[in-house]
């Protein structure tokens, strides 16, 4: 079988051949590589992405949502989309049903990719899934900078992303797990969260044992 990488190469995108997300990726994709599911990239450019993703998931059902482009090309369907606009996330998520893997290489805008990871997260990823924010970059720009013609702002998505650390670890810090985040994995260029479990739902939610030590604690409440 054909590793991320070769076949990344293979199809030219720059997953690999820029960013080397293959140093990261296959530890939390490759255990499901001959599984059937759903997986929706947002962003479409070329397709390069996508036909690698065909090879890479032989049985997966990929879906795309693209700003500039829509239908059906070989195994995946690209839909027209917005990723900023509220009603399209709710349509992509009606249309996908479920996934198990959603990848943001959309816009790059930081606000964009914060919301679109909230809502996606909640309404269409299932337990044990893997959401992935791609080119994280541009939360590094001037707030007067554009990506594909928007303004970069002020909002920042891996300053955000960090509060998450505390929400993880709700048994101690008193906050509330509404999303269901298992972990968080920063690496270059991206930011990795996987969706808990039933499993693991169950497991950790639960009381804290040494609660009487931390009723003073700054993240609660």
């Amino acid at each position: 079988m054909n590793s991320f990488y070769d076949l990344a190469a293979e199809f030219g995108t720059d997953k690999v051949l820029h960013h080397g997300y293959h140093f990261f990726y296959p530890r939390f994709l490759d255990g499901m590589r001959e599984d059937h599911f759903s997986m929706l990239e947002i962003g479409y450019g070329d397709g390069a992405s996508a036909r690698f993703w065909e090879r890479y998931f032989p049985n997966a059902d990929i879906f795309v949502m693209d700003i500039g482009v829509s239908g059906l090309h070989s195994r995946h369907e690209v839909f027209l989309g917005d990723q900023s606009n509220p009603v399209d996330l709710v349509s992509i998520s009606e249309r996908v049903g479920t996934a198990r893997f959603i990848i943001d290489d959309g816009s790059h805008q930081p606000s964009h990719q914060y919301k679109t990871f909230e809502y996606l997260f909640e309404n269409l990823l299932e337990p044990g899934g893997v959401y992935i924010i791609e080119d994280v970059e541009c939360n590094y720009w001037r707030s007067d900078a554009e990506v594909y013609g928007y303004k970069i702002g002020n909002f920042n998505a891996i300053r955000k992303s960090t509060d998450l650390i505390d929400v993880i670890n709700s048994e101690f810090s008193g906050m509330v797990n509404r999303l269901h985040i298992g972990s968080v994995t920063y690496g270059q260029n991206c930011i990795i969260i996987t969706k808990r479990t039933q499993e693991e739902i169950s497991y950790f939610d639960r009381p804290y044992r040494f609660s009487n030590f931390v009723n003073d604690s700054p993240y609660v409440g």
